[in-house]
């Protein structure tokens, strides 16, 4: 019974993390629609039903409700509350944020012939966005994926990116590293 327990409750983090990832940054839209509001509170009745544990506290309350547009809240207090309940379940479930080497998918590196070597990522750097639960992180890989993909990159910009990210995470570095070099680039 407990397995099926912590199932649930790990399945409930991961709707709670994809709910946030659904929050455009504070930057571009400064309120949220109630249905996810709503949302994430009936996900909240559910987990502390699940786990015996009142997260009720990290309920967005309808006082929050924007006095200008009723049917929103704002960004910053929904991202504040549903990042402390994300903080709160990797501290008690031992959820991480990131996922370790262990965790990731491989890296597949055939040696066709002796000048020619192939390698395949079974990942994409949409992938560990949705790994990191830190927003600058997610930010900065969106900036670099984007980049990527024109067509004249700006290499200034990617070799910044590229800084940020190795003194963000020497894990995360070295797992972008091979999608770049898969590029082709």
């Amino acid at each position: 019974m407990a397995e099926i327990q912590l199932t649930r409750i790990k399945s409930i983090y991961g709707d709670i993390r994809g709910l946030l990832s659904q929050i455009p940054s504070i930057e571009t839209q400064k309120f949220v629609k109630d249905f996810i509001v709503e949302t994430y509170n009936r996900v909240l009745d559910e987990l502390s039903v699940i786990s015996g544990t009142n997260y009720l506290d990290y309920k967005i309350p309808e006082s929050q409700r924007s006095r200008t547009f009723p049917d929103r809240f704002e960004s910053t207090i929904v991202r504040t509350q549903i990042g402390r309940v994300i903080s709160r379940l990797e501290e008690e479930y031992g959820f991480n944020s990131y996922k370790t080497k262990e965790d990731s998918p491989g890296i597949v590196i055939f040696n066709k012939n002796q000048s020619e070597i192939s390698l395949q990522i079974n990942y994409s750097i949409t992938d560990l966005i949705n790994k990191i639960n830190d927003e600058n992180g997610k930010d900065k890989l969106r900036e670099l994926e984007s980049e990527l993909e024109k067509k004249d990159k700006n290499w200034e910009k990617i070799k910044g990116i590229l800084i940020w990210i190795l003194n963000f995470s020497k894990d995360l570095f070295l797992e972008i590293l091979p999608i770049i070099l898969q590029k082709k680039i």
